[in-house]
């Protein structure tokens, strides 16, 4: 069979994609009934902005975004008229999908729409932000043919894990229990923190056929998932609820407990859908195929098969006393997933039905960018991460209005701003359309659009919504002014929340 090394027509539809347009109650008062939580600026795009480039740079022609009734009529504005999909991406079909109540995030969402997916399937959260080559996640899909393919990623300052993190950042409930066979990529288990007491239990059916197992408390689930198709049709049997808390729990569960698969009818799944993933059988018979990948160099399907050739194919057996085994460095004990074994297990005597579910983990890394916009100092924080990302000539545009001795570093600042004389801004973004008085110290800070800024303000670690005001001589640090809220002068404020 000639795989070639031509990309795929644009048409070709491999995948389909769901993004979930959550309430984002966490990140009250950023988000209100004029600013879903999906259109929230980072860094001066709507969150949404950003999913719709990754699936864009993967070439991912249906995307389905599903959000609460009240937000979908500006989402779906923004979609249409303010980003123009259809002239931005002009192979792509975007849909708006509107769910009542709850029913807008996790595995709810994925049934209101599970008669809509006819492919494998991405699934990722609008508040997900990342840089992590698409098509570098989808390959490690693609070659090894599992159940699911999960993103974990380092947690940003905010998130918990850097000295600058405010203790409810460090809570238990922050931490993740990750279980990860670094021999095959395998996610053997992801517990959250505040389900372990003392001790951490560990199946013994785990060890029994995975020895040697790296659990890590320093990476955090993306809510970046890619499934095959199966899935939605468990999902839309089930009475799952939540993707992270049940259904990948449940899965990873069904790798080494061939009881439970069997108690929960998985073969009828698997078997309904034609699961039996002809490429994965090809590898695991070819007298040629099997060893590794390394998912972490491997840019794509045609570079591995470009090794393949080079090294006249290296076999997981054949030649050898036994399995070829590999064993990547742990480092500090959060190791990046990188070799993936493409054969089953020596002596695995399980059904072929069992063989099929196959959990897999990649870690964001090599210098890329991954994080969650889920709570205010995460939206801090990211906003500070994206900051990074851009050119020196994209962070002050022509139109912004700068006075004498004003000094602006390491910021982004909206158009058609004023900043006053003696102004200093650092490590912070500035919307459009602001007016920032003389004398001023914005440090560490958000501005939406046509915030205005009084003369001798301080404002540290502080998110101003659209149109709100703060007035001269005011102090605020670690603070959130709602939309169109205005604050008194000489106020002096800390970890306050500033509303009508």
């Amino acid at each position: 069979m000639d795989f070639g090394t031509t990309a795929a027509p644009a048409h070709a539809k491999e995948f389909q994609a769901v993004i979930l347009a959550g309430s984002g109650s966490k990140l009250f008062p950023l988000v209100d009934e004029v600013c879903p939580k999906a259109l929230l600026p980072m860094a001066n795009k709507p969150m949404l902005f950003y999913q719709l480039e990754w699936l864009e740079s993967a070439m991912i022609i249906d995307v389905l975004i599903v959000c609460q009734e009240d937000a979908h009529k500006k989402i779906n504005s923004y979609i249409h008229n303010v980003l123009n999909v259809s002239e931005r991406y002009p192979n792509t079909k975007v849909e708006v999908v509107k769910v009542k109540g709850s029913g807008s995030v996790s595995a709810d969402a994925l049934r209101h729409v599970a008669n809509r997916i006819k492919t494998d399937f991405i699934v990722m959260s609008c508040d997900t932000i990342t840089n992590y080559p698409a098509n570098k996640l989808l390959d490690v899909f693609r070659i090894q043919s599992p159940t699911f393919t999960a993103l974990f990623h380092e947690p940003l300052k905010a998130e918990g894990d850097a000295g600058a993190a405010s203790k409810k950042d460090k809570d238990d409930d922050l931490i993740e229990y990750v279980g990860i066979d670094h021999s095959t990529c395998r996610l053997l288990f992801c517990v959250a923190g505040d389900e372990v007491d003392d001790e951490l239990p560990v199946r013994m059916s785990i060890l029994d056929k995975y020895p040697v197992v790296n659990i890590h408390t320093k990476l955090r689930d993306a809510h970046l998932y890619v499934f095959k198709h199966w899935v939605i049709d468990f999902i839309a049997k089930s009475k799952i609820q939540s993707i992270k808390e049940e259904l990948i729990p449940l899965l990873t569960h069904f790798q080494y407990s061939e009881r439970v698969l069997k108690r929960e009818g998985v073969e009828k799944f698997l078997t309904s859908s034609a699961n039996f993933d002809q490429f994965y059988t090809a590898r695991q018979l070819s007298s040629t195929g099997g060893g590794f990948v390394d998912a972490s160099r491997s840019a794509s399907m045609d570079a591995h098969y470009a090794k393949l050739r080079g090294s006249g194919g290296q076999r997981g057996r054949g030649g050898e006393s036994g399995p070829h085994h590999h064993h990547p460095s742990v480092g500090d004990g959060s190791a990046a997933s990188s070799a993936i074994l493409l054969e089953g297990e020596a002596g695995d005597e399980a059904s072929d039905f069992h063989r099929q579910i196959m959990c897999t983990a990649v870690v964001a890394r090599d210098g890329s960018y991954c994080f969650r916009v889920n709570s205010v100092p995460n939206y801090l924080e990211g906003n500070r991460a994206l900051i990074k990302t851009f050119g020196p000539e994209e962070l002050v545009p022509r139109s912004v209005e700068r006075q004498k001795g004003c000094q602006v570093g390491d910021s982004i600042i909206g158009d058609s701003t004023r900043i006053g004389e003696k102004t200093g801004i650092k490590k912070s973004v500035i919307g459009n359309h602001c007016v920032i008085g003389k004398n001023v110290k914005i440090i560490n800070s958000v501005l939406l659009d046509h915030c205005v800024i009084e003369d001798k303000v301080v404002l540290e670690g502080t998110v101003v919504c659209g149109h709100g005001k703060v007035s001269e001589l005011s102090n605020l640090k670690d603070c959130q002014i709602a939309a169109s809220v205005t604050v008194e002068r000489e106020v002096q404020g800390k970890n306050e929340t500033f509303m009508d």
